[in-house]
């Protein structure tokens, strides 16, 4: 069994839908592979590219609700019409080895604080925002807006030559931050 105040935290990174949460992930990792892993949500939305295999487990809406019935999940959401969740016994192993990272909303994050796992939340404010096209993502969107979840770190995300290592650099500093994780 596992102790979840001796595991290491989540990193969760929560922002608007293209605010380069995936991106910051990705390159973080990439940084900092002996420390960092990535957290896998098991999701009913549509794959949209290879690189989706590297956050999501694509399931069915059945799997889910099954695994719910049956305890396996820390949480599980809805959001933009597709249901989130994340496995209770892969996300113990993950934080038994690495600090977990993962893109949040802000009710994953509640639910998983109250599931008992520490979450460290890095709001991520892009420099300037173009909403989605998409209606339901954009008012989905607005809506986690209004949450009043309190990040514990901010960093804006720079789209701009330089604009990645800018925003790295302020991870940087977190994570060499005993306090801050």
């Amino acid at each position: 069994m596992y102790n979840l105040a001796r595991m290491n935290p989540i990193l969760g990174l929560v922002g608007p839908s293209g605010s380069g949460k995936s991106t910051l992930i990705k390159a973080l990792i990439a940084r900092h592979p002996d420390r960092l892993e990535i957290s896998r949500s098991l999701t009913t939305r549509p794959r949209r590219g290879d690189e989706d295999d590297l956050f999501y487990t694509f399931t069915t809406p059945e799997d889910v609700r099954d695994r719910q019935d049956r305890g396996q999940l820390t949480h599980f959401a809805e959001y933009a019409g597709n249901l989130y969740a994340t496995d209770r016994n892969e996300l113990n192993e993950l934080l038994a080895r690495k600090i977990g990272i993962a893109a949040l909303v802000e009710d994953g994050v509640r639910a998983l604080r109250q599931a008992g796992y520490r979450v460290v939340v890095v709001k991520i404010q892009p420099d300037h925002y173009e909403s989605s096209s998409d209606a339901e993502r954009r008012q989905a969107d607005q809506i986690r807006a209004q949450s009043g979840l309190i990040a514990d770190h901010e960093i804006i995300n720079f789209f701009e030559p330089g604009g990645l290592d800018r925003s790295l650099a302020a991870f940087e500093i977190i994570l060499s931050d005993p306090n801050a994780l």
